[in-house]
Parts: C-alpha cells; sequence; structure tokens
C-alpha cells in the first residue's frame, strides 16, 4: 500500500565570530534536547545538517553529543548532510572554494562521524543555474531548496511531490522542493495540523513526498519556542502523531527516497531564494514598494496563483544595497586569489601552515555577515570582525609564502614591490578596481598595515587593518533607513502572547528607538573631508542635519602614488567648492615599513578672489566592537572626561593627542594633532532588527579634529595627523 513520505530534515548553525554563550544556549536549549526528544522515538528516521562551526563547537565542548550522532547513524536513523564547511554563500565564492568547502565538511562527517554524505544543504538556500556542476564536482547527489523554487519555473503543488533532476555542463544533481506551508506550520501550530496536511496527500497509486527543512534553531531558540517545544511538548506530541500514523505515513530520508523513487523529471530553477529573502534583499524603497504589492495581491481570491510571480530581489543585491558587504565580498574573493597562488597547484602536499591559512579563508567565508534580514547579520559589528580577523589572518600568512618565494626569485613579481628581509619589513602599493564599482581603488599594504583608500568617494578610508591583533580599526556601517524601520514606533518591549514565527515579531529591545532612527547622507569611513557652516554642532553633525559648505566627501580625488626605499606614499588632490569659493584639498598618506601607524598630511588652498572663512575637520570612524564596556574608553592627555567611554558624546577644546584604547583586544590607537584641534566625539550607533526584536546597535566611535581656518585669497594652510596603533 503506497504512504506518504515526509523528510523532516533539520538545519544548525551558529556563526564564525558568535559569542560562545550563544552556541551553548542554543545547545542547552535547542540541539541537545531535540535529539533527545529524538531518541525516544526509534521509528522515526531524520535528516540532520550540523555546519563545521557547531561540529568543532561539539567536539571541545561536548564530545558526547558526537557520539550521540554516531549513534543515530550506525542504527539508520538519520541522513547527515553535508555543505560549506562554514556555511558559506556559495554562490559567490571562488570556483575553488566553491567545491572545497563542500569537500571539507564531507570528509569530516567521514571521519567523525563514519557517514558517506551523499546530499548537502544549501546556505539559505540561494541557487543560481551555474551550481549544479560545483556540487557535482563537490561528490554531492541532491540538495534540498524551497518549493518556491520549483513554483517560480512554472510547477504547481501537486508537481511537488518528488524531486526532480537538473544539470549544467554534465554536473547532474537531485532538487528536493522543501514545503513552505510545513516550515510555517512546524513548530507554530498544532502538531496535529501538520498531520492533518500530509494526510492530504495520500494516494491509492503511489508514494508522494512532503518535504520539511528548516532551521534547528526554531525548536529551542527562537523566542518562546523552548517553552511551546518542550516545556509544553510540542516535539513529543509530533513524533509520537508521526509514529502512530504509520498505517499512511512514513519517515525516510533524501538518500532513502532517491533510491526507491524515480525523478519527477528535470527542472532548470532560476536564481531564487525562500520568498523573504527576495523582500530582505530589495533596495529600501522597492521593499516598501514590494510589501504593499504583496498585500494587494493578498486581497485577491487568486492570491495562490499569483504568488510564485511576486518575486522581490536576488541575494547579489545586497552586495549593491550595502557597500560594506560588498567590501567584504571583494576583499574575501582578494584574499582567497593570495591564499590559492600561496598553496600552489591543487592536490599538492599542504603544510600546517597552508592548512590554517586555507581555514582562516574559508572561515571567513560564513555567510551571516554579508547580509540582513529578520537577523542580524551584517549589523552586528562582531560578526563582521570575525570575518575580517580571519581574512587578515589568510592573508598574512599568504603573504609570508608569497614573500619569501618572491625573494627567491630576486625580488620579482608584479607591481610596485621592495625586496623584503622578513614578514614584517616589506612595503607596497596595489591599484585596481578591487570593489568592482568601475573607479580604482589603493592599497598601501605592511608586514604590520592595510589601508585601503577610495579616491573616488571622497579619498576615504575605506579599511585599516592591524595585523599584529587581526583586526580592523575601521569596520563600520553607514546608518540607512530600512523598509521595517517604519514599525519600530509600533514596537514595544513586550510581546502578546503566543508563540510567533521571527518574521511576525513586533517587539522592541528599549522603549523609545524610534528616536535613535539617524541615517547618513554619505558612507561612513575616515579621512573624510568636512567643511562646516557656522552654527554647526556636534549634535546636528550626528543627526545629519548640518549644513556640508563643501563638496568634499562625495567628491572625487585624483590620486598619485610611489614608492621609495622603505616607504609607501598616496598622494590625493580634489579641487572643489566652499561656499562657492574655488578651494584645493591636499592630502598625502604615508606608511613605512615596519612602522606601526602612517601619516596624514593636509593642504588646504583657497584659489578663489575672497576670503575663505570656514570650519574644516577630518572625520575617523573607529570600531572596537563594545562602546560602554569599562575596559574600552578615551583617553586625552590634560583634559579629565565626565564619560570617557567609547560610547560617549562630547567636545574638548585645545587637544594635540588622542587615544582610544581597548584593554580586551589589547589594542590602543593615537591620534596626534601638529596643530591643537577641537575634538569631537560621538557612537555611531543602528537600529536594525534580530530574531529577538528591534535593537540598537553600537558600530563605531566617530573621533573628528576640527580647526578654524580664515585664508586670504591664494593662501594655504598645513596640517598633519599621525594615526599610532599599540
Amino acid at each position: 500500500m503506497p504512504k506518504v513520505q515526509f523528510i523532516f530534515a533539520i538545519h544548525n548553525h551558529q556563526p564564525v565570530g558568535n559569542f560562545d554563550f550563544v552556541a551553548e544556549e542554543a545547545y542547552q536549549k535547542a540541539y541537545l534536547p531535540f535529539l533527545t526528544v529524538l531518541e525516544r522515538h526509534p521509528a522515526i528516521k531524520i535528516v540532520l545538517h550540523y555546519t563545521g562551526i557547531l561540529y568543532r563547537y561539539f567536539e571541545q565542548h561536548h564530545p558526547e553529543f558526537m557520539d550521540r550522532l554516531k549513534g543515530l547513524v550506525a542504527h539508520g536513523r538519520a541522513e547527515i548532510l553535508s555543505g560549506g564547511f562554514y556555511e558559506p554563500i556559495l554562490v559567490v565564492l571562488p570556483d575553488e572554494d566553491k567545491v572545497g568547502q563542500v569537500r571539507a565538511l564531507s570528509e569530516f562527517i567521514r571521519k567523525e562521524l563514519g557517514y558517506d554524505p551523499k546530499g548537502m544543504w544549501l546556505a539559505e538556500r540561494i541557487w543560481e543555474p551555474h551550481l549544479p556542476k560545483p556540487i557535482a564536482a563537490a561528490g554531492m547527489d541532491h540538495v534540498v531548496v524551497d518549493d518556491f523554487h520549483f513554483k517560480m519555473a512554472g510547477l504547481r503543488d501537486d508537481e511537488l511531490d518528488g524531486y526532480y533532476l537538473t544539470e549544467e555542463q554534465e554536473g547532474l544533481i537531485r532538487v528536493f522542493p522543501g514545503s513552505e506551508k510545513l516550515r510555517y506550520l512546524i513548530p507554530f501550530h498544532r502538531p496535529e495540523e501538520t498531520i492533518e496536511l500530509l494526510s492530504t496527500l495520500r494516494s491509492p497509486v503511489r508514494n508522494r513526498l512532503a518535504v520539511m527543512a528548516d532551521d534547528g534553531e526554531k525548536f529551542g531558540i527562537w523566542p518562546e519556542t523552548h517553552r511551546s517545544v518542550y516545556e509544553e511538548g510540542w516535539l513529543e506530541r509530533f513524533f509520537t502523531l508521526l509514529e502512530q500514523s504509520g498505517d499512511w505515513l512514513e519517515t525516510t530520508t533524501f538518500s532513502e527516497y532517491a533510491e526507491k523513487e524515480p525523478s519527477r523529471g528535470r527542472i532548470y530553477l532560476p536564481t531564487a531564494s525562500y520568498m523573504e529573502m527576495g523582500e530582505w534583499s530589495l533596495p529600501t524603497h522597492a521593499m516598501i514598494e514590494y510589501n504593499e504589492a504583496l498585500r494587494l495581491a493578498k486581497e485577491s481570491p487568486e492570491f495562490e496563483k499569483l504568488r510564485p510571480f511576486i518575486k522581490g530581489g536576488i541575494w547579489r543585491n545586497f552586495l549593491a544595497k550595502y557597500s560594506e558587504s560588498n567590501h567584504m565580498q571583494k576583499r574575501m574573493v582578494m584574499v582567497s586569489r593570495k591564499v590559492h597562488e600561496a598553496l600552489g597547484p591543487a592536490g599538492s602536499k599542504k603544510s600546517a601552515a597552508a592548512s590554517r591559512m586555507h581555514d582562516h579563508l574559508y572561515q571567513a567565508q560564513c555567510n551571516d555577515s554579508y547580509w540582513h534580514g529578520v537577523f542580524g547579520g551584517l549589523y552586528l559589528p562582531h560578526l563582521r570582525s570575525a570575518v575580517y580577523e580571519h581574512l587578515i589572518q589568510a592573508e598574512f600568512l599568504a603573504d609570508k609564502v608569497l614573500k619569501k618565494r618572491e625573494q627567491g626569485a630576486g625580488g620579482k613579481g608584479q607591481g610596485k614591490k621592495t625586496k623584503t628581509a622578513s614578514p614584517t619589513s616589506w612595503i607596497e602599493i596595489e591599484q585596481g578596481d578591487f570593489d568592482q564599482d568601475g573607479n580604482e581603488e589603493v592599497m598601501l599594504n605592511s608586514g604590520l598595515l592595510n589601508l585601503f583608500m577610495d579616491p573616488a568617494e571622497g579619498g576615504r578610508l575605506t579599511e585599516l587593518d592591524w595585523k599584529p591583533r587581526s583586526f580592523n580599526l575601521t569596520n563600520t556601517l553607514t546608518r540607512r533607513r530600512e523598509g521595517y524601520h517604519d514599525k519600530v514606533a509600533l514596537a514595544t518591549s513586550k510581546e502578546k502572547s503566543g508563540t510567533k514565527t521571527i518574521h511576525d515579531r513586533i517587539v522592541a529591545k528599549e522603549e523609545g528607538l524610534q528616536y535613535h532612527l539617524q541615517y547618513d547622507w554619505y558612507t561612513r569611513g575616515s579621512l573624510l573631508d568636512h567643511f562646516l557652516g557656522s552654527g554647526v554642532d556636534l549634535a546636528s553633525f550626528m543627526k545629519s542635519e548640518y549644513y556640508e559648505a563643501g563638496d568634499f566627501i562625495l567628491g572625487a580625488y585624483r590620486m598619485k602614488s610611489r614608492t621609495q626605499k622603505d616607504a609607501a606614499m598616496l598622494s590625493l588632490e580634489r579641487e572643489g567648492n566652499v561656499e562657492g569659493l574655488s578651494v584645493r584639498v591636499g592630502k598625502e598618506v604615508l606608511l613605512r615599513a615596519s612602522a606601526p601607524g602612517f601619516a596624514v598630511r593636509y593642504g588646504i588652498t583657497n584659489r578663489s578672489g575672497e576670503e575663505l572663512n570656514t570650519t574644516f575637520g577630518s572625520e575617523f570612524n573607529f570600531s572596537f566592537l563594545a562602546g560602554n564596556a569599562p575596559d574600552r574608553y578615551y583617553d586625552i592627555p590634560g583634559h579629565t572626561l565626565e564619560k570617557r567611554n567609547l560610547a560617549s558624546f562630547g567636545e574638548t577644546n585645545n587637544v594635540r593627542q588622542v587615544s582610544l584604547v581597548d584593554e580586551w583586544l589589547r589594542v590602543k590607537l593615537t591620534l596626534r594633532f601638529a596643530q591643537p584641534a577641537v575634538l569631537w566625539r560621538a557612537p555611531v550607533e543602528t537600529v536594525s532588527q534580530s530574531e529577538a526584536g528591534f535593537e540598537r546597535v553600537y558600530q563605531s566611535s566617530l573621533v573628528m579634529p576640527l580647526w578654524r581656518i580664515s585664508l586670504g585669497p591664494g593662501a594655504s594652510w598645513e596640517t598633519e595627523i599621525q594615526v599610532e596603533m599599540e
């Protein structure tokens, strides 16, 4: 007698860089109790996916959990899925890394669990038509995506009760559709409702398939789910109902089903993810319009027919929506190229150092920091910082190999490079369109520091890497309007009772968040050249409610670069306007090999025939992850600050030096001014949504020295800023 085949696939993941206490809470509230309940129901088969990040956490903190997974495998109760070891978005990785990430997790599973995986979890179910080739090359036979992918390709619900074949250049794989209806039912509605839905698939002529594939964190970590799933017994009741329905319902796995059932045919899926991702990846104005279009469509009795054609954006749109995401992704590609060059031909024997280099690169590819939806993602500084930490370490190790190789070849190489004597005593300048925006950027690189400059965008310093601590000191985020910000004023600190999906929650972690909604009109960075009109104060500046008297922030600078002995110099110059007067700004960045810092020399010339009276400021944004921690603070010699934490707000006169100290990171950054300055300091904070609700997040500390300058026709003004790390 044919039975309904039910695949229950659970994906478990924690981001690289997440706090250990978060992983432990997830273990205690979700991962462990889920397995405990499952073990009490031996008739239930399950599909499990854990990312390499979690496997390593289990090995270190809970090895007994690994033993229990081995037990499920040994008894034939679980299919273990592979995937990218560090849960990357495969489509934006270099091809070598697509295959390498999946092979790395498969090898781990074979070694530690004694299971040979043939299927994989696709991070965020982000699909593009080229993926069958690298997936097959990684040794995978099947993958699960959403039924929404299939509906966008024109299939109906009654055609989604099995799997399909798809291919690309001889890479042939099976693709399974995961049910969106089941995703929203489980575990937020009575388990009986899921059984009722599954019963509608009963057929007297053939086995029909239903797949529920979703996050394991919804079974205990999402708000209110630990209470409902375990304390109130939702999961226990669900497994019991599955067992009691055994006369017509059978749990199975992807591998088992594929062995005994033929495909439903051939399919070519469009670029897609789950439906919510299509909303989140849109520009803010389009996101709002999309939601309005969706609302209007829901009023139609034909909504289910219309829905597959309301698609929203694609994941890659995040690289256009957030310049910070694009910069990280392009840096990742740059470092990947260096790493593979240092590693040599594929298949060659790798040293322990080479393996570490490779692993750092893979960790930097973890997806969470590259986008933002209902989870904090890109908005969480500690996650972005983890990406940069591993990128810097991977690049440092690769440079070490490549510099040694250059020495062996007589110092020959591409670009402007000098011979090196040690891993920290070299200097070079690289130019190229690193962020793929059609304009050239510049990287000043030494054994201690990386400086990325963007001449086309205000001569902005976009990245400052302190290699001894593998830390990007300018890892900030521009304050943008998000499509959900209109809901912030409606949010309260308390939620009405009843378990909801994270997509339905309107909760604020603190009252009055709407008053912190402030937006920038330019991309945040450092070495941004401001000319301020009279009456501008720090409060109006931070609210972007002020008059910018110059046109330098968004303007393009001409550049010249050169290396000389042990120094690299970048000269930037722009002729623009201040209050309608012609003004030239020049800034020269000087980086010396082995020096723990750099210098910036400013020159401002009044090219008009009138007197120029203005206030000039050079804006810096430094990120130290925690604005209110007592071990992270300002130090201004000769001045006593009422509040000195890095999230403090204030103006200090006659400042020649300011330090930002992070005792936890063991980093001290100091700015020295050749001329005394008025110093502004203020926190850069964003308001974003997360699975727990709307929250305010400290991104960085704005530090801006200001000078009042008066220049007659043709007159010039000069100063210098020293930036030092220790």
